[in-house]
């Protein structure tokens, strides 16, 4: 079995976005640290569900090592980590109860991406026989974008792909599909039939045929963008690799923002014709697009420069200077006292966080009920979102409002 090319995990974008795949073939594989924090969590997590420890906790203080796209990373497993896992940890457990749990399941996807012995590997797959149900549940142990589960094609390639391994044990009617963001509170399911899930199977299949056909062309050579082959949009981007050069993203944000220097430029003070009222929705639909490029044109050129390659007009320089830190706080600690300071002027001391006191009460709800009666929170900051997104809108209450008792009196 092979690692896929065409993975579920990148299908958002290559189903999508057909020739980004040929533009990221010219650029290294690179991971981040969130990336391989993700990569131990989930190693964490299979250790547990697959082991013989009952849950993360033993882990804490350890450090683990794991191969990262080639790369060995040692991470310690803090308190933070355990207890997250074991959240996603205890979530696959009540799903599998009376259930088979298959962890780490590599699954097959070559017949759906035309790729021979290529697999994708699925956090958890649950098979409930008796209920003819197939389960995918998958971790994502990022938290700065909700992932939904939902249309989530990566859920749904891995489920295919489960039933083409495990679908000898029965005829399975329905599919569960899961996601849990343990660092945000947050599950995610979706629930098919098995007939939709095939049916989608053919969408993936036309995508990578597509693909296949987009690596035949010299699409880079000036081939008409407007083909299918290269489609921007915010999802597919964001992570795209090639983005800094992609000539279909370059020419959608020219158009975006059509050489406008100031907002006034950017934004017509009268709507015409074509702008029509809704201008500026239209523009903030685009907001996030243009700054994904702009990000990737940055790290581009950082990562050629670094890479000892000239970029005409830049070049590299030396940032701001981190925070001061003790080198050796042993010795530091010693020589403070060498010199008679008093502990309350070497020490800063200072009550644990409301977060700290949470795990410390975890097992004690009386007191953790008490201890969070003396909490406070302060309100989320207004941000601007997409209307389909789940969360409630704000009420807000317009300015003019506040004046307009004022007014009547004035009046």
């Amino acid at each position: 079995m092979a690692h896929a090319k065409l993975s579920p995990s990148g299908a958002h974008r290559w189903m999508a976005c057909p020739g980004s795949v040929v533009l990221e073939a010219d650029f290294p594989d690179q991971s981040s640290s969130y990336a391989r924090e993700g990569t131990v969590a989930h190693d964490l997590a299979s250790r547990v569900l697959d082991g013989p420890l009952s849950s993360a906790q033993t882990y804490v203080g350890n450090t683990l090592v794991v191969n990262d796209h080639g790369v060995v990373v040692h991470w310690p497993v803090t308190q933070d980590m355990a207890d997250y896992v074991d959240d996603y940890v205890k979530l696959v457990r009540d799903l599998a109860k009376g259930k088979t749990l298959y962890v780490e399941s590599k699954v097959p996807i070559g017949h759906l991406t035309g790729e021979e012995g290529a697999t994708g590997t699925s956090d958890a797959v649950i098979v409930d026989v008796a209920n003819r149900n197939l389960s995918i549940v998958d971790l994502k142990y990022g938290m700065g974008v909700y992932v939904e589960a939902t249309d989530n094609p990566q859920l749904m390639i891995y489920a295919l792909g489960a039933l083409e391994l495990y679908g000898v044990l029965c005829d399975f009617d329905t599919v569960s599909m899961y996601i849990h963001m343990p660092r945000l509170n947050y599950v995610g399911e979706c629930h098919m039939s098995t007939k939709d899930l095939i049916d989608f199977g053919y969408d993936v299949s036309a995508a990578a045929g597509h693909v296949r056909l987009a690596e035949s062309l010299d699409l880079t050579a000036g081939d008409d963008l407007s083909d299918g082959f290269f489609t921007p949009g915010e999802k597919q981007c964001r992570f795209c690799k090639a983005k800094s050069t992609c000539p279909a993203l370059r020419a959608e944000v020219t158009d975006i923002v059509g050489g406008a220097a100031t907002l006034d430029e950017f934004m017509p003070e009268v709507p015409d014709m074509q702008t029509g009222d809704n201008y500026l929705s239209m523009a903030m639909a685009k907001v996030g697009l243009v700054e994904d490029w702009c990000k990737g044109v940055r790290a581009e050129v950082e990562r050629r420069l670094l890479a000892g390659q000239k970029i005409d007009g830049f070049k590299l320089v030396e940032g701001r200077k981190g925070n001061r830190k003790w080198a050796n706080e042993a010795e530091v600690e010693a020589l403070f006292k060498s010199f008679r300071l008093r502990g309350d002027d070497m020490y800063d001391r200072s009550l644990i966080s409301p977060t700290k006191a949470e795990k410390l009460f975890k097992n004690n709800p009386k007191r953790w009920e008490k201890v969070e009666a003396l909490t406070s929170r302060s309100d989320g900051k207004p941000s601007v979102a997409f209307a389909s997104d789940k969360r409630s809108a704000m009420t807000v209450q317009s300015v003019a409002d506040d004046f307009s008792d004022l007014l009547k009196t004035a009046n």
